[in-house]
Protein backbone atom coordinates (compact mmCIF):
# COMPACT_ATOMS: atom_id res chain seq x y z
CA UNK A 1 0.00 0.00 0.00
CA UNK A 2 2.74 2.45 0.39
CA UNK A 3 4.43 1.16 -2.76
CA UNK A 4 1.61 2.28 -4.15
CA UNK A 5 1.30 5.64 -2.22
CA UNK A 6 4.55 6.67 -3.43
CA UNK A 7 4.11 5.45 -7.06
CA UNK A 8 1.19 7.86 -7.16
CA UNK A 9 2.93 10.77 -5.50
CA UNK A 10 5.70 10.85 -8.33
CA UNK A 11 2.69 11.11 -10.68
CA UNK A 12 1.80 14.21 -9.26
CA UNK A 13 2.76 16.99 -11.69
CA UNK A 14 4.39 19.45 -8.81
CA UNK A 15 5.02 22.34 -11.74
CA UNK A 16 2.07 22.69 -12.55
CA UNK A 17 0.16 22.14 -8.94
CA UNK A 18 2.82 25.30 -7.77
CA UNK A 19 1.77 27.25 -10.97
CA UNK A 20 -1.76 27.08 -10.64
CA UNK A 21 -1.98 27.27 -6.95
CA UNK A 22 0.20 31.03 -7.65
CA UNK A 23 -2.69 32.02 -9.91
CA UNK A 24 -4.89 31.34 -8.13
CA UNK A 25 -3.78 33.16 -4.65
CA UNK A 26 -2.60 36.23 -7.64
CA UNK A 27 -6.34 36.69 -8.78
CA UNK A 28 -8.47 35.94 -5.35
CA UNK A 29 -5.49 39.28 -4.55
CA UNK A 30 -6.43 40.97 -7.47
CA UNK A 31 -10.40 40.43 -6.90
CA UNK A 32 -10.26 41.69 -3.40
CA UNK A 33 -8.22 45.24 -4.49
CA UNK A 34 -11.25 45.65 -7.14
CA UNK A 35 -13.34 45.23 -4.13
CA UNK A 36 -11.51 47.80 -1.48
CA UNK A 37 -11.27 49.95 -4.39
CA UNK A 38 -14.48 50.79 -4.29
CA UNK A 39 -15.54 50.26 -7.78
CA UNK A 40 -17.76 47.13 -6.84
CA UNK A 41 -20.42 48.54 -5.39
CA UNK A 42 -21.69 46.43 -2.93
CA UNK A 43 -24.05 46.74 -0.03
CA UNK A 44 -22.88 43.62 1.69
CA UNK A 45 -20.31 44.85 4.31
CA UNK A 46 -16.47 44.48 3.48
CA UNK A 47 -15.68 42.26 6.18
CA UNK A 48 -18.31 39.77 5.20
CA UNK A 49 -18.13 36.51 3.71
CA UNK A 50 -20.91 36.81 1.50
CA UNK A 51 -19.11 40.45 -0.18
CA UNK A 52 -16.07 38.27 -0.34
CA UNK A 53 -17.82 35.36 -2.42
CA UNK A 54 -19.66 38.05 -3.92
CA UNK A 55 -16.31 39.34 -5.56
CA UNK A 56 -14.26 36.14 -5.75
CA UNK A 57 -17.72 34.54 -7.66
CA UNK A 58 -16.66 35.31 -10.91
CA UNK A 59 -13.58 33.17 -11.53
CA UNK A 60 -13.57 31.02 -8.44
CA UNK A 61 -15.57 27.87 -10.06
CA UNK A 62 -13.67 28.17 -13.69
CA UNK A 63 -9.98 28.76 -11.59
CA UNK A 64 -10.63 25.55 -9.40
CA UNK A 65 -11.33 23.75 -11.94
CA UNK A 66 -7.91 23.99 -13.42
CA UNK A 67 -6.81 22.25 -10.02
CA UNK A 68 -8.92 19.00 -10.74
CA UNK A 69 -7.86 18.96 -14.46
CA UNK A 70 -4.52 19.16 -12.99
CA UNK A 71 -5.17 16.09 -10.63
CA UNK A 72 -6.59 13.64 -13.39
CA UNK A 73 -3.98 14.93 -15.45
CA UNK A 74 -1.61 13.43 -13.02
CA UNK A 75 -3.78 10.78 -13.16
CA UNK A 76 -4.68 9.58 -16.64
CA UNK A 77 -1.96 11.50 -18.62
CA UNK A 78 0.98 12.02 -16.61
CA UNK A 79 3.25 13.34 -19.42
CA UNK A 80 0.95 16.08 -20.82
CA UNK A 81 2.74 19.53 -21.31
CA UNK A 82 2.91 20.84 -17.67
CA UNK A 83 3.42 25.00 -18.93
CA UNK A 84 0.32 24.91 -20.65
CA UNK A 85 -2.75 24.94 -18.82
CA UNK A 86 -1.14 27.22 -16.21
CA UNK A 87 -0.57 29.21 -18.94
CA UNK A 88 -4.59 29.66 -19.84
CA UNK A 89 -5.07 29.93 -16.33
CA UNK A 90 -3.36 33.02 -16.04
CA UNK A 91 -5.11 34.46 -19.36
CA UNK A 92 -8.51 33.37 -18.61
CA UNK A 93 -8.44 34.29 -15.09
CA UNK A 94 -7.15 37.83 -16.41
CA UNK A 95 -9.91 37.93 -18.12
CA UNK A 96 -12.22 36.92 -15.34
CA UNK A 97 -11.33 40.07 -13.64
CA UNK A 98 -10.93 42.31 -16.24
CA UNK A 99 -14.41 41.48 -17.46
CA UNK A 100 -15.74 41.71 -13.51
CA UNK A 101 -13.72 45.07 -12.98
CA UNK A 102 -15.72 46.88 -15.70
CA UNK A 103 -18.86 44.91 -15.49
CA UNK A 104 -20.46 47.51 -13.63
CA UNK A 105 -19.76 50.29 -16.15
CA UNK A 106 -21.38 48.43 -19.26
CA UNK A 107 -25.50 48.66 -19.40
CA UNK A 108 -27.27 45.69 -18.60
CA UNK A 109 -29.47 46.03 -20.96
CA UNK A 110 -27.47 45.82 -24.11
CA UNK A 111 -24.64 43.01 -22.47
CA UNK A 112 -26.15 41.64 -19.84
CA UNK A 113 -23.89 40.31 -17.03
CA UNK A 114 -20.68 40.02 -18.61
CA UNK A 115 -19.00 38.77 -15.68
CA UNK A 116 -21.42 35.72 -14.92
CA UNK A 117 -21.33 34.92 -19.19
CA UNK A 118 -17.47 34.92 -18.95
CA UNK A 119 -17.18 32.92 -15.95
CA UNK A 120 -20.09 30.48 -17.81
CA UNK A 121 -18.14 30.64 -20.86
CA UNK A 122 -14.76 29.65 -19.36
CA UNK A 123 -16.48 27.13 -17.68
CA UNK A 124 -18.08 25.45 -20.80
CA UNK A 125 -14.49 25.53 -21.90
CA UNK A 126 -12.68 24.29 -19.23
CA UNK A 127 -15.65 20.67 -19.62
CA UNK A 128 -14.78 20.85 -23.28
CA UNK A 129 -11.13 20.59 -22.48
CA UNK A 130 -11.55 17.64 -20.10
CA UNK A 131 -13.48 15.75 -22.50
CA UNK A 132 -10.63 16.70 -25.20
CA UNK A 133 -8.20 14.81 -22.93
CA UNK A 134 -9.49 12.50 -20.80
CA UNK A 135 -12.34 10.89 -22.73
CA UNK A 136 -11.02 7.70 -24.44
CA UNK A 137 -12.31 8.35 -27.70
CA UNK A 138 -9.83 6.45 -29.90
CA UNK A 139 -11.40 3.08 -27.86
CA UNK A 140 -15.32 4.11 -27.09
CA UNK A 141 -16.16 5.64 -30.54
CA UNK A 142 -14.27 5.97 -33.01
CA UNK A 143 -12.19 2.32 -33.27
CA UNK A 144 -15.77 0.98 -32.79
CA UNK A 145 -17.91 3.02 -35.33
CA UNK A 146 -15.11 3.90 -37.83
CA UNK A 147 -12.32 1.14 -36.93
CA UNK A 148 -9.73 4.05 -36.99
CA UNK A 149 -7.96 6.57 -34.11
CA UNK A 150 -9.37 10.02 -33.83
CA UNK A 151 -6.18 11.82 -35.52
CA UNK A 152 -6.90 9.51 -38.18
CA UNK A 153 -10.63 9.99 -38.40
CA UNK A 154 -9.84 13.52 -38.39
CA UNK A 155 -7.18 13.42 -41.30
CA UNK A 156 -8.96 11.35 -43.78
CA UNK A 157 -12.43 13.18 -43.23
CA UNK A 158 -10.61 17.01 -43.77
CA UNK A 159 -13.46 17.52 -46.49
CA UNK A 160 -16.77 16.70 -44.75
CA UNK A 161 -15.51 19.33 -42.39
CA UNK A 162 -14.37 21.87 -44.71
CA UNK A 163 -18.29 21.65 -46.32
CA UNK A 164 -19.65 21.90 -42.66
CA UNK A 165 -17.56 25.20 -42.17
CA UNK A 166 -18.22 26.72 -45.12
CA UNK A 167 -21.47 25.77 -45.16
CA UNK A 168 -22.05 27.30 -41.81
CA UNK A 169 -20.36 30.36 -43.21
CA UNK A 170 -23.07 30.54 -46.05
CA UNK A 171 -25.73 30.21 -43.40
CA UNK A 172 -24.81 33.19 -41.41
CA UNK A 173 -26.03 35.37 -45.14
CA UNK A 174 -29.13 33.59 -44.46
CA UNK A 175 -29.70 33.68 -40.60
CA UNK A 176 -27.14 35.88 -38.85
CA UNK A 177 -27.89 38.36 -36.54
CA UNK A 178 -26.12 41.43 -35.98
CA UNK A 179 -26.49 42.17 -32.07
CA UNK A 180 -24.22 44.71 -32.16
CA UNK A 181 -25.48 46.98 -35.11
CA UNK A 182 -22.22 46.68 -36.52
CA UNK A 183 -23.46 45.87 -39.62
CA UNK A 184 -22.03 42.56 -39.96
CA UNK A 185 -23.85 39.48 -39.08
CA UNK A 186 -21.66 36.82 -38.41
CA UNK A 187 -23.47 35.28 -35.43
CA UNK A 188 -26.12 32.44 -34.97
CA UNK A 189 -28.75 33.46 -32.06
CA UNK A 190 -29.02 30.06 -29.40
CA UNK A 191 -31.41 29.11 -27.11
CA UNK A 192 -30.66 31.35 -24.03
CA UNK A 193 -29.32 34.14 -25.43
CA UNK A 194 -26.05 33.32 -26.17
CA UNK A 195 -24.21 33.81 -29.41
CA UNK A 196 -22.15 31.66 -31.98
CA UNK A 197 -19.94 32.74 -34.12
CA UNK A 198 -19.29 30.35 -37.00
CA UNK A 199 -15.73 31.57 -37.80
CA UNK A 200 -14.15 30.34 -34.25
CA UNK A 201 -15.09 26.79 -35.80
CA UNK A 202 -13.89 27.74 -39.53
CA UNK A 203 -10.43 28.28 -37.89
CA UNK A 204 -9.85 25.03 -36.55
CA UNK A 205 -11.49 23.17 -39.49
CA UNK A 206 -9.14 24.93 -41.76
CA UNK A 207 -6.51 23.99 -39.57
CA UNK A 208 -7.30 20.31 -39.82
CA UNK A 209 -8.17 20.36 -43.67
CA UNK A 210 -4.28 21.75 -44.40
CA UNK A 211 -2.68 19.94 -41.76
CA UNK A 212 -4.41 16.75 -43.84
CA UNK A 213 -4.13 18.57 -47.42
CA UNK A 214 -0.37 18.90 -46.71
CA UNK A 215 0.92 15.92 -45.17
CA UNK A 216 -0.28 13.97 -47.86
CA UNK A 217 0.87 15.72 -51.02
CA UNK A 218 4.01 17.30 -48.73
CA UNK A 219 6.89 15.99 -51.35
CA UNK A 220 4.68 17.13 -54.44
CA UNK A 221 3.87 20.47 -53.06
CA UNK A 222 7.41 20.91 -51.62
CA UNK A 223 9.68 20.01 -54.97
CA UNK A 224 7.16 20.78 -57.69
CA UNK A 225 7.61 19.75 -60.98
CA UNK A 226 10.71 19.58 -63.15
CA UNK A 227 11.21 21.09 -66.92
CA UNK A 228 14.32 20.68 -67.83
CA UNK A 229 16.30 23.46 -65.54
CA UNK A 230 12.68 24.58 -64.42
CA UNK A 231 10.97 23.78 -61.67
CA UNK A 232 6.91 24.44 -62.23
CA UNK A 233 4.68 25.15 -58.94
CA UNK A 234 2.61 22.06 -58.29
CA UNK A 235 -0.34 23.70 -59.32
CA UNK A 236 -2.96 20.61 -59.85
CA UNK A 237 -2.54 20.24 -55.90
CA UNK A 238 -1.88 23.88 -54.81
CA UNK A 239 -5.33 24.98 -56.47
CA UNK A 240 -7.90 22.82 -54.79
CA UNK A 241 -5.90 24.18 -51.57
CA UNK A 242 -5.62 27.51 -52.49
CA UNK A 243 -9.02 27.06 -53.60
CA UNK A 244 -10.90 26.20 -50.36
CA UNK A 245 -9.24 28.56 -48.60
CA UNK A 246 -10.02 31.95 -50.97
CA UNK A 247 -13.30 30.50 -50.64
CA UNK A 248 -13.34 30.80 -47.16
CA UNK A 249 -11.48 34.00 -47.32
CA UNK A 250 -14.12 35.26 -49.86
CA UNK A 251 -16.96 34.58 -47.50
CA UNK A 252 -15.53 35.94 -44.39
CA UNK A 253 -14.52 39.43 -46.65
CA UNK A 254 -17.92 39.37 -47.61
CA UNK A 255 -19.62 39.26 -44.51
CA UNK A 256 -17.02 42.39 -43.64
CA UNK A 257 -15.38 40.08 -41.18
CA UNK A 258 -11.72 40.98 -42.02
CA UNK A 259 -10.06 40.09 -38.51
CA UNK A 260 -11.15 36.49 -39.49
CA UNK A 261 -9.70 37.54 -43.24
CA UNK A 262 -6.27 38.51 -41.47
CA UNK A 263 -6.17 35.69 -39.32
CA UNK A 264 -7.32 32.64 -41.97
CA UNK A 265 -4.10 34.29 -44.04
CA UNK A 266 -1.67 33.90 -41.57
CA UNK A 267 -2.68 30.54 -40.80
CA UNK A 268 -2.48 29.25 -44.41
CA UNK A 269 0.89 30.83 -44.73
CA UNK A 270 2.63 29.50 -41.09
CA UNK A 271 1.42 26.10 -42.24
CA UNK A 272 2.66 26.20 -46.06
CA UNK A 273 5.94 27.52 -44.87
CA UNK A 274 6.18 24.90 -42.12
CA UNK A 275 5.27 21.96 -44.62
CA UNK A 276 7.46 22.95 -46.90
CA UNK A 277 10.48 25.01 -46.38
CA UNK A 278 9.81 26.38 -49.16
CA UNK A 279 10.28 30.35 -48.52
CA UNK A 280 9.04 30.91 -52.25
CA UNK A 281 5.58 30.38 -51.36
CA UNK A 282 5.51 33.22 -48.71
CA UNK A 283 6.83 35.72 -50.74
CA UNK A 284 4.24 35.01 -53.56
CA UNK A 285 1.37 35.07 -50.83
CA UNK A 286 2.35 38.20 -49.41
CA UNK A 287 2.47 39.54 -52.87
CA UNK A 288 -1.49 37.74 -53.37
CA UNK A 289 -1.52 39.48 -49.99
CA UNK A 290 -0.65 43.42 -50.91
CA UNK A 291 -2.42 43.17 -54.28
CA UNK A 292 -5.49 41.75 -52.39
CA UNK A 293 -5.29 44.56 -50.17
CA UNK A 294 -4.93 47.27 -52.71
CA UNK A 295 -7.84 45.97 -54.60
CA UNK A 296 -9.99 45.60 -51.22
CA UNK A 297 -9.14 49.45 -50.35
CA UNK A 298 -9.97 49.99 -53.79
CA UNK A 299 -13.35 48.85 -53.87
CA UNK A 300 -14.42 48.34 -49.69
CA UNK A 301 -15.89 51.27 -48.36
CA UNK A 302 -15.36 49.92 -44.73
CA UNK A 303 -11.62 49.02 -45.60
CA UNK A 304 -11.50 52.57 -46.95
CA UNK A 305 -13.04 54.06 -43.41
CA UNK A 306 -10.35 51.24 -41.03
CA UNK A 307 -7.68 52.53 -42.51
CA UNK A 308 -8.44 56.34 -42.41
CA UNK A 309 -9.19 55.93 -38.82
CA UNK A 310 -6.13 54.18 -38.40
CA UNK A 311 -3.81 56.86 -39.91
CA UNK A 312 -5.54 59.88 -38.58
CA UNK A 313 -8.16 58.95 -35.77
CA UNK A 314 -8.24 62.58 -34.30
CA UNK A 315 -9.73 63.83 -37.82
CA UNK A 316 -13.26 62.91 -36.59
CA UNK A 317 -12.26 61.96 -32.74
CA UNK A 318 -16.04 62.41 -31.59
CA UNK A 319 -17.19 59.80 -34.17
CA UNK A 320 -15.74 56.99 -36.67
CA UNK A 321 -12.14 57.60 -34.51
CA UNK A 322 -13.32 58.03 -30.96
CA UNK A 323 -12.74 54.27 -29.99
CA UNK A 324 -9.19 54.51 -31.10
CA UNK A 325 -8.90 58.01 -29.56
CA UNK A 326 -9.51 56.90 -26.08
CA UNK A 327 -7.94 53.88 -25.83
CA UNK A 328 -4.85 55.87 -26.68
CA UNK A 329 -5.73 58.23 -23.84
CA UNK A 330 -6.67 54.75 -21.49
CA UNK A 331 -2.78 53.92 -22.97
CA UNK A 332 -1.27 56.99 -21.88
CA UNK A 333 -3.28 57.36 -18.52
CA UNK A 334 -1.00 53.82 -17.84
CA UNK A 335 2.17 54.34 -18.50
CA UNK A 336 4.88 52.46 -17.10
CA UNK A 337 3.43 51.07 -13.52
CA UNK A 338 -0.23 52.02 -14.46
CA UNK A 339 -2.89 53.47 -12.58
CA UNK A 340 -3.32 50.40 -9.96
CA UNK A 341 -6.11 47.76 -10.58
CA UNK A 342 -9.46 49.10 -9.86
CA UNK A 343 -8.61 52.54 -10.01
CA UNK A 344 -8.13 53.56 -13.70
CA UNK A 345 -11.03 54.25 -15.85
CA UNK A 346 -10.81 51.94 -19.01
CA UNK A 347 -14.56 52.12 -19.34
CA UNK A 348 -14.56 55.49 -21.26
CA UNK A 349 -13.23 52.93 -23.81
CA UNK A 350 -16.34 51.92 -25.79
CA UNK A 351 -16.04 48.08 -26.30
CA UNK A 352 -13.36 47.80 -24.04
CA UNK A 353 -14.30 44.51 -23.04
CA UNK A 354 -14.30 43.32 -26.40
CA UNK A 355 -12.28 44.81 -28.52
CA UNK A 356 -9.97 46.97 -26.37
CA UNK A 357 -9.35 44.75 -23.33
CA UNK A 358 -5.25 45.24 -23.99
CA UNK A 359 -5.90 48.82 -23.65
CA UNK A 360 -8.28 48.57 -20.69
CA UNK A 361 -5.24 46.46 -18.76
CA UNK A 362 -2.83 48.31 -19.73
CA UNK A 363 -4.31 51.07 -18.30
CA UNK A 364 -4.75 49.74 -14.97
CA UNK A 365 -1.44 47.64 -14.61
CA UNK A 366 0.32 49.69 -17.38
CA UNK A 367 3.96 49.04 -19.73
CA UNK A 368 4.86 46.37 -17.51
CA UNK A 369 1.60 44.63 -16.87
CA UNK A 370 0.88 44.51 -21.15
CA UNK A 371 4.68 43.44 -21.32
CA UNK A 372 3.83 40.49 -18.60
CA UNK A 373 0.68 39.31 -20.96
CA UNK A 374 3.13 39.33 -23.93
CA UNK A 375 5.22 36.81 -22.26
CA UNK A 376 2.81 34.62 -21.44
CA UNK A 377 2.21 34.50 -24.99
CA UNK A 378 5.18 33.92 -26.19
CA UNK A 379 5.47 31.00 -23.39
CA UNK A 380 2.49 29.98 -24.71
CA UNK A 381 3.45 29.77 -28.42
CA UNK A 382 6.49 28.20 -27.56
CA UNK A 383 4.91 25.41 -25.63
CA UNK A 384 2.90 24.87 -28.34
CA UNK A 385 5.50 24.55 -30.88
CA UNK A 386 7.46 22.49 -28.90
CA UNK A 387 4.68 20.16 -28.49
CA UNK A 388 4.77 19.79 -32.43
CA UNK A 389 8.46 18.99 -32.31
CA UNK A 390 8.35 16.73 -29.65
CA UNK A 391 5.85 14.16 -31.30
CA UNK A 392 8.20 11.27 -31.60
CA UNK A 393 8.51 9.04 -35.04
CA UNK A 394 8.02 10.00 -39.07
CA UNK A 395 4.33 8.58 -39.15
CA UNK A 396 2.93 10.95 -37.08
CA UNK A 397 3.17 14.41 -39.25
CA UNK A 398 -0.64 15.04 -39.36
CA UNK A 399 -0.18 15.94 -35.37
CA UNK A 400 2.51 17.80 -35.95
CA UNK A 401 1.42 20.04 -38.50
CA UNK A 402 -2.20 20.36 -36.65
CA UNK A 403 -0.18 21.34 -33.23
CA UNK A 404 1.81 23.74 -35.51
CA UNK A 405 -1.52 25.35 -36.79
CA UNK A 406 -3.77 25.48 -33.40
CA UNK A 407 -0.65 27.12 -32.07
CA UNK A 408 -0.82 29.90 -34.92
CA UNK A 409 -4.21 30.50 -34.44
CA UNK A 410 -3.46 31.64 -31.09
CA UNK A 411 -0.13 33.65 -32.14
CA UNK A 412 -1.57 35.50 -34.81
CA UNK A 413 -5.11 35.81 -33.34
CA UNK A 414 -2.86 37.65 -30.61
CA UNK A 415 -0.82 40.22 -33.02
CA UNK A 416 -3.33 41.03 -34.95
CA UNK A 417 -5.80 42.03 -31.89
CA UNK A 418 -2.56 43.80 -30.57
CA UNK A 419 -1.04 45.44 -33.04
CA UNK A 420 -4.74 46.88 -33.62
CA UNK A 421 -4.51 48.38 -29.97
CA UNK A 422 -1.55 49.84 -30.06
CA UNK A 423 -2.07 51.15 -33.82
CA UNK A 424 0.98 49.25 -35.46
CA UNK A 425 -2.01 47.92 -37.87
CA UNK A 426 -5.57 48.81 -38.47
CA UNK A 427 -8.22 47.35 -35.79
CA UNK A 428 -9.95 44.29 -36.52
CA UNK A 429 -12.90 42.75 -35.08
CA UNK A 430 -11.21 39.87 -33.42
CA UNK A 431 -10.67 38.96 -29.56
CA UNK A 432 -7.90 38.54 -27.67
CA UNK A 433 -7.41 35.05 -26.94
CA UNK A 434 -8.58 33.89 -23.55
CA UNK A 435 -8.72 37.53 -22.20
CA UNK A 436 -11.51 39.39 -24.28
CA UNK A 437 -15.25 39.10 -23.59
CA UNK A 438 -16.97 36.65 -26.57
CA UNK A 439 -18.52 33.19 -25.84
CA UNK A 440 -17.14 31.71 -29.13
CA UNK A 441 -13.78 32.77 -29.13
CA UNK A 442 -13.08 31.45 -25.48
CA UNK A 443 -14.63 28.11 -26.03
CA UNK A 444 -13.07 27.31 -29.11
CA UNK A 445 -9.47 28.57 -27.81
CA UNK A 446 -10.23 25.67 -24.94
CA UNK A 447 -10.64 23.69 -27.63
CA UNK A 448 -7.39 24.49 -29.05
CA UNK A 449 -5.96 23.68 -25.79
CA UNK A 450 -7.30 20.34 -25.21
CA UNK A 451 -5.90 19.34 -28.46
CA UNK A 452 -2.60 20.33 -28.02
CA UNK A 453 -2.82 18.70 -24.43
CA UNK A 454 -4.13 15.89 -26.05
CA UNK A 455 -1.26 15.52 -28.47
CA UNK A 456 1.20 16.03 -25.86
CA UNK A 457 0.16 13.08 -24.03
CA UNK A 458 1.46 11.51 -26.98
CA UNK A 459 5.19 12.78 -26.80
CA UNK A 460 8.19 10.94 -25.39
CA UNK A 461 10.24 14.08 -24.79
CA UNK A 462 8.69 16.69 -21.89
CA UNK A 463 10.83 19.62 -20.80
Amino acid sequence: MVRDMLRNLRRVRLVEVQLLITVLLLFAAGYMMVFATGQRRLEADVGSLQSLFSVLWPSSLPLLLYLVVSAGLSYRNPNADQILLPLVAVLSGLGLLFTARVAPTLDKDIYGDVAAKQSAFVTIGVILLVLMVFVDWDRWIFIRLFRTGMMEWLKNHRWTWMLLGVGLMVLTFIIGVDPNNSGVKVWFRLPGGFLFQPAELLKIILVVFLASYLIEHREVVNHGYRLGRITLPPLPYLVPMGGIWALCMALIVKQSDLGAALLLFGIFIAMLYVATGNGWYVGASFGAFAIGSYVMYQYIGKVQERVAIWLDPWSDAARLGYQIVQSQYALSAGGVTGSGLGLGAPYYVPAVHTDFAYTGIAEELGLMGTIGILIVYVLMIYRGYHIALSIPGRFRGFEQLLAVGLTTILAVQALIIIGGNLRVIPLTGITLPFISYGGSSVVMNFVIVGLLLRISTTTQKQT
